[in-house]
């Protein structure tokens, strides 16, 4: 009886070993907006956003996630145009709603070759106090050496969905489009 209890406790302690959750924390964040107008095309970046992911491994191979946090304060988006980043602060509604987060706690881990992942993440996008559940996809890879996590992705979304209303500039000559597109490039680190 003792070498079953011994045997079940071992194989369980050997389990949770191998399938250890590990938490990440951004070294590095670069997310940019991209968007069309009446005039020409615009975009805006950051590379002051904070992002937390708990990863699961087996061994050295991420089989899952169990949590996301991604925060940016959105009035570290900036353009090269101050006028811009003054309207796009205003229709983001920044002085009520300063942050922009994604979080999730569900994500689809599909192998992408050696040491990559496609990585679906289910979760809330919340945009000027808008919160809609959302799919965010990104390639991630990790590097053998170090176990560093490097992800990158990108996503479509339209403004309107969130209660932004497109900016328009000089006295409503120019206008945004509804729709743009977010993409991300984040490198985490135990």
């Amino acid at each position: 009886m003792k070498r079953i209890i011994l045997l079940a406790l071992l194989t369980t302690s050997l389990g949770v070993f191998l399938n250890a959750q590990v938490k990440y924390h951004a070294s590095y964040t670069n997310v940019s907006i991209a968007g069309t107008s009446t005039l020409h095309d615009w975009d805006m970046s950051s590379e002051k956003s904070q992002c937390d992911i708990s990863f699961v491994f087996d061994g050295s191979n991420i089989t899952g996630l169990s949590s996301v946090v991604f925060n940016i304060n959105a009035e570290t988006l900036k353009s090269h145009h101050s006028g811009m980043d003054k309207n796009a602060y205003k229709a983001l509604s920044t002085d009520k709603y300063p942050q922009i987060t994604f979080t999730s706690n569900y994500a689809n881990v599909r192998s992408n070759g050696a040491n990559s992942y496609v990585i679906s993440a289910k979760g809330k996008l919340t945009i000027a106090g808008v919160s809609k559940d959302v799919w965010l996809a990104g390639v991630t890879t990790v590097n053998p050496v170090d176990m560093s996590v490097q992800t990158a992705g990108s996503m479509k979304i339209k403004m309107s969905e969130y209660n932004v209303e497109p900016p328009s500039f000089m006295f409503g000559a120019m206008r945004t489009g509804d729709e743009v597109t977010v993409k991300f490039n984040v490198t985490l680190k135990k």
